[in-house]
């Protein structure tokens, strides 16, 4: 796809990722001025699509903590495949557009703002 087909399978992929994804927690630290945020998002952006995968083991090592085993390799690994792509695609999308401030204040994507977040697999 060239053109036009091309921007709008990409706002659809973004628009799905923004669309499955959590908002980002109060919590997140915040970047105290244009550049830091820029760096930031950059940084986060880079951070998520390569640790995406991660994913796989994050996701039904959670459900299963909470579920038990067998929601762990099931529901655990569906909600696995469909965290990577969505943070995979965010991590994409704050790599290519780290300097424009949107999300408002360089908020991140999807939460947690990295999958191994503050030394603990985040819920």
């Amino acid at each position: 796809m060239t053109g036009k087909g091309s921007r709008l399978g990409w706002m659809v992929v973004v628009g799905l990722a923004l669309a499955l994804s959590p908002r980002a927690a109060a919590e997140e630290p915040q970047p105290s001025g244009y550049w830091d945020g820029a760096g930031r998002k950059l940084g986060r952006g880079v951070a998520n699509v390569v640790t995406a995968p991660l994913e796989l083991i994050r996701n039904p090592y959670l459900v299963s903590q909470q579920d038990g085993g067998l929601a762990g390799i099931t529901v655990g690994l569906v909600h696995g495949v469909k965290d990577l792509v969505v943070r995979a695609v965010a991590g994409v999308y704050e790599v290519v557009k780290f300097l424009l401030p949107v999300p408002k204040g360089f908020r991140p994507l999807v939460s947690p703002e990295f999958v191994y977040a503050h030394g603990d697999w985040a819920p």
